[in-house]
This record gives C-alpha cells, structure tokens and sequence, in this order.
C-alpha cells in the first residue's frame, strides 16, 4: 500500500507537470525483465503495433527484438508508434528490488553461461530505463516502485543511483490519522461503512509498526470478504473482524483453508516440500524468501512441474496470492516461485513449524556431511549407536536427494556413501554379535549340564547323609547295650554330624542361587532398558553454564544426562521432544519436574518418524534463546498504568523466562536502581516474578547482587506488608541458591 501510495503521489505529479492523455505501462522485473518490459509495452493501446503478423512474432516477441537493439530501445519504440499528439507514456516498474533479488536465477538450464546472460539483461533493462527517462524532449516519464533497504543494491549499474538521487521519494510513515484514513477511504469508495468501534480496533491493533501494513491489508480484504457474505449490509462491524480471526490470527486462518483445499497424502506432502525449499531459516532464523525456479522445485521435490503446478496455484489464487508469479502467469520452468510477502512466514504456524523442520533437516545434513569429511581424512570413525539410528531415520524421512542437499553443503554422495558403510558396518557386527551370543549360550548349556550333574552328585551324598544320620541314631541304642562299642558308635555320630553339617551349607547355597538367578537377571536386563538418555540444545553461548547446572542437576534426579550441544538454530519456546508413542509419560514426568524447577513452560512434543523398535528412550530439551528486547519491553510493562497489560507481561515472564539469568538479572536492576520510580504494583510484579524464577538460573554473583537489593529495599519506609513477604521469600531462594553452589564446589 505504501509503495502504491507513492507511485500515486509521483504519478499525480507527472499528470499535472506534463498534462495530456497517458498511456501507463505496469511491470515487474522479475527474473526476465527485458520480456516483462516487452510484454507491457506491447501491450493494446501502448506501443504495440496493430500489424504483426502474430503467426509469425508475437507483439511481445517484436517489441523483445526491438529493445535488445540498443539502449534507445524505448525511445524507438514510442517514436515508432506514431502516437498522436499530447500522448504520454508512463513506465511504472513496481517491486524493482525483484532485479536483484532474482539476478542469481539463470535464465535457462540449458544455457551455457546463465548467470552472465542474466546479469547482461539486468544491465540492459537498466539502461533502457534510464535512457529513456534521460530524454526529456520526449513525453516519456519512468517511476520505480522500491524498498527502501535495496537501495545500496542500486550501486551495481552505472548511472542508476545518480538518477535514483534526482527523482527520489521515500514514502514517510503514516500517522494515526492517515492510517484511519488509509483504512476507512478504500471502505467508502467501495460504497460501504465502517464501524467506528472497528475503526479505532483496527488502528489499535497496526500499531506503529510498518511491517504490520500488510498483514492489516489481508485482515481487511477478508473482513470485507465475510461482510459480503453476510449480506453486505449496515456497516463493516467487529463481528466481521473477529469472525475472520482479527489481524492476530486472519492469515494464519486464510493460509490453513487454502492447505485444507489440498488433497490428503501427495499434494499436502507437495505444499509441504514446496514452502521448505522456498523459505529459509538456516541463515536466518527470524526466515527470509528464498526464490526459487520452478524446475529446481521439481528436482528438490522430487515432483514433475504437472504435479507442482496445481499446488502452487491454490495458493496463488486471486482470493489470497500467497505466492508468486500473480494468478494467470503461465508457469515456464524457469519462473521463479515466491512467497509474495515475508509475513506469511512468521503468522503461519504451520509455515513456522515447517520452517524449524527444515533447519534441523539442514543442521543434520550439515553435521553428518562433515563427520563424513572428517571420516575420508582418518580424523574420524563410522557411526555407531544411537547416533547412526538418528541419521537413518533421519533419511529415511526427508529422503534428502543431491538438489535438497545442494542448497547447504557439497559431499551428498560423500555423506549418503558413509551412511550406508556405517550401516553396514553396523550390522556386520550385529552379526559378529549373534554368533558370539550363539556361543555363549551354548557354554551356558554346558555349564547348566554340568551344575545339574553337580546337583545329582549332592543329592546323592544328601542321601548318604540321611543313611548315616539313621547309622548314627542306631549307634546311639546300642551303647546302653554295649559300652564296648562306645567309642566306636560315638567317632560314627560326629563323622555322621559333621556329613550333615557340610551337606547343608552345600544345599542351601545351591537352592538359594537357584532360586534368585532369574531374578537378578531380569532385574539388571530392566535397569539397563529402562535408563533414560537426556540431551540438552541450546544456541546462545551464555547459557553454557546455565545448561551444565541443569544437567548435573538431571542427573542427581536418576535422568542420564550425557552432555550438552550448541547448535545453530533453536526454537522460539523452549521444547520438549520425544521420539516414541510410549515415552509420552516418561516426557510428561520430565517436563512436570522442569516446571517444579521453576523451569517456566515446557510442553512435551512428540516427533513422529523415528523407528523405535532398538532405539533406547531419549529425550531431548530446546531451550530457546533469550530475547533481550522482549525481556526489556516485558519487564517495563510489569509497571504499566493498566492491570491487564502489566498481568499479560509478568504472565509471560513466568512462561518463558523464569530460567533466563538475563530476565532475573534485569530484574535485579529494576528494583535496585529504579525502585523509587517504580508503582506499588510494579515492585510487586518484578518480585512476584523473581521469586518464582529458577535456582539453577542464578549463580553465586546475581545471588550476592539479590542479597544487595534484598537490604536496599528492606531499608525503605515506604515498603508494603506484600512487599516484605515477597522478600522473604526470595531471601529463602538466595539461601536455596547459596547452599547449592556450595554443594556443587564441593562435589567438584
């Protein structure tokens, strides 16, 4: 709207300078701009002649052929079309920025330098431009559309910036009351009302963000949408808006009914491959455009253009041009496909997730392609488990082929050819291992043979026992009979006795072993099923230590917590994700003792894809990275005049900062420094918060730093009975936090 605004200024500027009858010609560049500059010029009632022989050359084709000739390749072209008198010709390049966005896209597979002869019609198209806006004897006139942050692109022609510099105009931000008036003219042009309660509700909800301008656009076009679909009378009203999901949530809505317009299995399969390959995230986790040809989509995909095409037209529908070239551009393998504006990709939620996907995908890629690397060079062995089950499940779920992988790291093959000798490597030894184990159970059978035989030879000397204990007893009748035989019947009863002591002790030791055999067995087979692999992910390099101490502290708790990683991209709330169906209660425990930790909000996630059946229960924990602006904008509105907007803020504090050592620290300094500024409820708010923070977010200098301000505000005569229970509070927290560290000191 902006750019179109002031195309318009500009435009009513030319008309009122130059006067006369106007024939304006539209555009944009796109990857072929000197055929988009043709097609609009030859268009009826431009410059294109009334003549050809369009079984031969099409107009566009004659008029491409005429400004290749030379750079006064406009100025022939209005000369040549003998306009009658007071006829003007306005050029309007709308989205120029596109030049350089799409510059990298070859014109043609099957050219044999594509980037040059791309960057020469760039240079060509540029020059046309310029020269005919140079001759100002003719009623020729050029307007460039552009975004402001291209541009220093500008600077790659020669003569561009000097002519951008005599004829700019940066359009300035809106007011608020231009953007009432932005919003309610187009309303009553189109013959309708608008509310004034929606009114003042839509100016609310743009704010002053440009960004937003958009968004608010869509969330209007649909708001009018539902207005006609409900009769189209009275006024547009906030049952309109609301019923479309406000501008918070009407695209997201709009962009799930075009994917719910898909068919299940292949073509959502498509749309969901065809967004990831035309947005980024690895190099820019916020995510930008990534314009791609429509032949590559095919071979990223592994798609044929009569598959990709319908896709792609659902969403570039007249009703939402979610993508680009607009509906009714015929689709040639080398159009670039775009996402029309970066907005889609941050209010999407399904877009975002699909983003985070496959920035992990790429990540995984990227580390596999260097262990492969490292491998070839002897600095590195093959996979092993549980690593080489992550990296074939991860195949075998993105099915990654040379053009996916292309677009992050060289050595596809490299990487796919060490994954499959990890593999085999793998299962050769799994073999090795049967056979061993075949072995060993055969010398257990032995050995079992040889204790049963042992156990008959006891049994038998157990009877021999009995037989002598019976010996004994009748030894023991016979001495009142006959003391001659006395010492004889006596040297019997303690050989007999000492027989039955011996076997006894034999017995017991036996029968005993016998019996808890299968019980240690199964004891120690579920002890070392049921161990749990804890891994921890993190992306800012501040929250080292703070992730070591949760893992020591995972550990203490019975978690197997074998180390930390820091990886590149995380996601924008702390996750939770595990791998099984069956490890759901096992996630669900770890995350209710997270938030026992005062960990903030961790929902487990389950990720679907990966072959369980020998994988060991894993877990794994995404800390999201800090947001310093958020935090400082959160915690100044813990002190706002509203009750709503400072219970929202301290509401989000304690869902996703109560671990962060930053939040707590700025906390600190609110308190301490600014404490006399503060509101009543303002003070409550930012102790409220720090008492319910995380023991293991603080170290021992914000604990001596909160003990500082704990005094300081004890010391002030206007602190409140709520204010001194929260204080005791936190006293108790930096106590908890002091014996801690402690602990750990000594342990080290």
């Amino acid at each position: 709207w902006r750019v179109a605004c002031g195309v318009w200024r500009v435009a009513c500027g030319v008309w009122r300078v130059a006067g006369g009858v106007w024939r304006v010609a539209t555009l944009r560049p796109g990857n072929r701009p000197l055929r988009a500059l043709a097609e609009a010029l030859a268009q009826p009632g431009m410059l294109g002649s009334a003549q050809v022989d369009e079984s031969v050359f099409t107009p566009a084709e004659m008029m491409e052929a005429l400004l290749r000739m030379s750079k006064l390749g406009i100025v022939d072209a209005f000369e040549q079309a003998h306009l009658e008198p007071h006829q003007n010709l306005l050029v309007v390049v709308d989205q120029f920025e596109e030049l350089f966005r799409y510059q990298a896209l070859a014109l043609s597979k099957a050219a044999a330098a594509p980037a040059a002869r791309s960057g020469e019609d760039a240079t060509a198209f540029v020059n046309l431009l310029l020269e005919a806006g140079a001759h100002q004897d003719l009623p020729v006139r050029v307007v460039l559309t552009m975004r402001s942050d291209f541009l220093g692109e500008c600077a790659q022609f020669f003569g561009l910036p000097e002519a951008i510099n005599r004829g700019q105009y940066l359009v300035p931000r809106m007011t608020r009351d231009e953007r009432r008036s932005a919003i309610a003219g187009p309303v009553g042009v189109g013959g309708a009302e608008i509310d004034p309660v929606l009114l003042t509700r839509l100016v609310n909800d743009v704010g002053d963000n440009p960004d937003q301008l958009s968004i608010l656009q869509h969330a209007l076009n649909r708001t009018w949408a539902r207005w006609q679909r409900d009769g189209g009378s009275g006024a547009l009203a906030l049952p309109h808006y609301e019923a479309v999901g406000t501008m918070a949530h009407a695209l997201n809505q709009h962009a799930e009914e075009a994917f719910s317009e898909l068919a299940e299995g292949r073509p959502r399969a498509l749309a969901e491959a065809l967004f990831k390959a035309i947005t980024d995230k690895v190099t820019d986790a916020r995510g930008t455009r990534r314009p791609t040809r429509l032949d590559t989509l095919c071979e990223v995909t592994g798609a044929s253009a009569a598959e990709l095409a319908p896709v792609i037209d659902v969403f570039r529908d007249p009703a939402r041009s979610f993508l680009m070239p607009p509906a009714g551009t015929p689709l040639q393998p080398d159009s670039p496909i775009d996402i029309s504006h970066e907005s889609l990709m941050r209010v999407w939620d399904r877009l975002r997730t699909w983003g985070d996907e496959e920035a992990q995908s790429a990540q995984t890629y990227r580390r596999l392609a260097e262990i492969a690397e490292l491998n070839r060079a002897g600095s590195a062995g093959l996979l092993r488990q549980p690593d080489l089950q992550f990296a074939t499940n991860w195949q075998r779920r993105q099915q990654p082929n040379a053009a996916w992988a292309a677009r992050y790291r060289d050595g596809f093959e490299a990487t796919t050819e060490f994954l499959a000798k990890s593999a085999q490597a793998y299962q050769d030894e799994r073999r090795k291992d049967e056979a061993r184990a075949r072995r060993w159970r055969w010398i257990a059978i032995s050995l079992i043979g040889g204790l049963a035989a042992v156990a008959a030879v006891l049994l038998m000397f157990y009877l021999e026992a009995d037989k002598a204990q019976g010996l004994a007893k009748a030894a023991l009748g016979q001495v009142e009979e006959s003391r001659k035989d006395a010492d004889k019947a006596r040297a019997q009863l303690e050989s007999a006795l000492n027989v039955l002591r011996g076997q006894s002790d034999w017995k017991s030791v036996y029968q005993e072993a016998v019996r808890t055999a299968p019980e240690v067995r199964r004891t120690v087979e579920q002890a070392v099923q049921s161990r749990s692999l804890t891994y921890l992910q993190y992306a800012d390099p501040d929250q080292k230590a703070l992730v070591e101490r949760l893992r020591l502290h995972l550990e203490k708790a019975g978690y197997a917590a074998p180390g930390s990683e820091q990886v590149a991209a995380v996601p924008s709330r702390s996750e939770l994700r595990y791998f099984r169906e069956a490890d759901a209660g096992d996630a669900a425990a770890l995350a209710e003792l997270l938030a026992r930790w005062n960990w903030g909000v961790i929902k487990p996630s389950f990720v679907k894809g990966y072959d369980t059946r020998t994988k060991p229960r894993q877990i794994e924990v995404w800390l999201a990275r800090p947001d310093a602006a958020e935090i400082g904008r959160l915690l100044q509105q813990i002190n706002a005049a509203t009750p709503e907007e400072r219970k929202a803020a301290g509401q989000q504090l304690q869902d996703r900062y109560t671990a962060s050592p930053l939040a707590i620290t700025g906390a600190l300094v609110l308190l301490g420094e600014n404490f006399d500024s503060l509101s009543a409820a303002g003070r409550i708010n930012a102790l409220y918060f720090l008492t319910r923070t995380a023991p293991l977010a603080w170290d021992l200098v914000m604990a001596t730093y909160g003990r500082g301000v704990v005094e300081f505000i004890r010391s002030r005569s206007n602190a409140r009975e709520q204010t001194t229970a929260e204080l005791d509070r936190l006293a108790r927290l930096l106590e908890l936090v002091r014996a801690g560290e402690a602990a750990a000191s000594v342990s080290k």
